[in-house]
């Protein structure tokens, strides 16, 4: 999800006011925007987590990455993988979008070795597909208006210390 500057003349204002900006003011900006951020946006994705796999690939993995431009709200892109082995960004989608029940035929033996066929849900573990997601999508739409606002009052608040330690 993607919010544009062009529809907003306050958001270009911050983006034109971060390019006067020297360095040790936007690294600033960065920093507060990201220490600021982080635990909001933590407590948004798991406050939407319903099930376990939700809560380990994506409310452990959520993170705030602020540059000049742009603030990216992420979940699930950390490459280290899990306790059970898979890496969050294999199995992302079907944590926060479901999957379509996938019926498998399994032949098995039993103890006394009598071979048999069952069917069985693949995708068991993951919720019913929904196009608009169970977790990240619905807390990104409830956060980037907030991190909008956040973000401009960094931006306004470091201008204005940065002009109170210059008299």
């Amino acid at each position: 999800m993607r919010i544009s500057v062009f529809n907003s003349k306050e958001l270009q204002a911050v983006v034109l006011a971060l390019r006067t900006f020297d360095k040790t003011m936007k690294t600033n900006v960065r920093r507060v925007t990201k220490i600021l951020g982080t635990p909001e946006w933590q407590a948004q994705v798991r406050g939407n987590v319903a099930s376990r796999l939700q809560s380990r690939v994506l409310g452990d993995t959520a993170r705030v990455q602020a540059s000049d431009q742009t603030v990216m709200l992420k979940a699930a892109a950390i490459g280290r993988a899990l306790s059970g082995g898979a890496r969050p960004p294999a199995v992302w989608a079907g944590a926060e979008l479901g999957a379509f029940p996938k019926r498998a035929t399994v032949t098995a033996t039993s103890r006394r070795g009598k071979r048999y066929t069952y069917s069985r849900n693949v995708n068991a573990q993951f919720p019913a597909r929904n196009r608009k997601g169970y977790v990240v999508f619905p807390a990104a739409a409830r956060m980037i208006p907030r991190f909008a606002a956040l973000w401009a009052q960094t931006v306004v608040r470091t201008f204005h210390e940065a002009m109170e330690a210059k008299n």
